[in-house]
């Protein structure tokens, strides 16, 4: 067994990070603890097997939308044994400082979220498109099926007229 103290400096606050640290040490059988530090740091103080440690320090190197880890300093010591049976936890400043990450961070990803709105409308008003297709496809099918059936062709275009109506209303509704 051996003592870790991680230094994660970037923009590593507000965006989930101790979580995902906190995970991942569970994951690979790590026990200490994740903190934001004042300075917008996050420190890390972990035991376990050097491999252990080595793996999450890999796995925390994150560059995403929320989170950029500029730089990850590591110092190696003996364990103590302070964490045998705490398990690897976030520790937490006061109520008000938490609730304030927790609104950034949520803030962050609502940021994110929003700037791909334009994304999303595209992709609906590319749906209208195969929509209108595809009423085309089934109106001629229904046509095709009036020669041949008869009665139940006329079910069928009533039908195809209430489901043009709903497409309709969906489409006014959405512009």
């Amino acid at each position: 067994m051996i003592r870790a103290t991680i230094t994660i400096t970037g923009d590593v606050q507000e965006a989930g990070y101790r979580a995902i640290v906190r995970d991942t040490a569970r994951k690979l059988g790590l026990v200490g603890f994740a903190e934001n530090m004042p300075d917008g740091t996050v420190n890390v103080i972990c035991e376990g097997e050097k491999k252990e440690i080595e793996t999450l320090v890999g796995s925390i190197k994150i560059k995403t939308e929320t989170i950029n880890v500029e730089k990850i300093d590591v110092r190696f010591e003996d364990a103590t044994g302070e964490f045998k049976d705490n398990g690897f936890v976030v520790k937490v400043g006061d109520l008000g400082d938490e609730l304030f990450q927790g609104y950034a961070t949520s803030l962050k990803y609502f940021k994110i979220g929003w700037g791909k709105q334009d994304e999303t409308i595209a992709a609906i008003k590319g749906l209208d498109k195969k929509q209108d297709k595809t009423i085309e496809v089934i109106g001629t099918r229904f046509d095709t099926m009036d020669s041949k059936y008869g009665d139940i062709s006329e079910t069928m275009k009533e039908m195809k007229n209430l489901f043009e109506k709903l497409v309709d209303h969906i489409i006014k509704k959405e512009k």
